[in-house]
């Protein structure tokens, strides 16, 4: 077995810090291009790296990433718990999330026409027409303002043009 010579020794630690600013520096482009769950793994590995100011920096990040990427637990038992939580989803254009919640809203409460109307809304932003007609069918004969509150919501009228069925429901006085 050969001593290593100081300056090899020297050369390797530089090697090293070259080589965690570099994943530093790929770190970075993941977690500006909110790749998080990436980010993550990627600062776990700068961190552990010998330049302790890049490595605490590491650490910082690494925090951020494990918080964007959790996902909370939610606690929804009630009718407006899962009723919130689907405009929230819808809000955000996460209309598989909404429908699965408005359905657990509708299935706590069938008759509740508000939560029909949003439903419907909901349909037809994903493309679902009949879905949208008969949801807003049954929020109509649940309660009739609801056709003329459709009639003026801007966030239906794109649908109208979509759906002749939805355009034919709201023109009409009965179904």
């Amino acid at each position: 077995m050969t001593a290593s010579s100081p300056f090899e020794s020297e050369a390797r630690e530089i090697s090293d810090s070259e080589r965690q600013l570099q994943a530093w520096e790929s770190a970075v482009r993941l977690f500006t291009q909110q790749r998080y769950a990436e980010a993550c793994a990627a600062f776990r590995e700068v961190a552990a790296g010998p330049a302790a100011h890049i490595a605490d920096k590491a650490r910082s990040y690494l925090q951020i990433c494990e918080r964007k990427t959790a996902r909370p637990e939610l606690n929804l038992h009630t009718v407006e718990d899962h009723f919130n939580y689907g405009v929230e989803r819808l809000n955000a254009g996460d209309t598989v999330r909404a429908r699965l919640h408005f359905g657990h809203a509708l299935a706590l409460k069938p008759d509740a026409d508000h939560i029909l109307y949003t439903l419907a809304l909901c349909c037809g932003i994903s493309g679902d027409g009949n879905g949208a007609c008969e949801n807003l069918k049954r929020a109509i004969s649940l309660d009739p303002r609801n056709r003329i509150i459709a009639r003026q919501d801007p966030e239906f009228s794109p649908l109208f043009a979509q759906f002749p069925a939805l355009r034919a429901l709201l023109a009409s006085g009965g179904f």
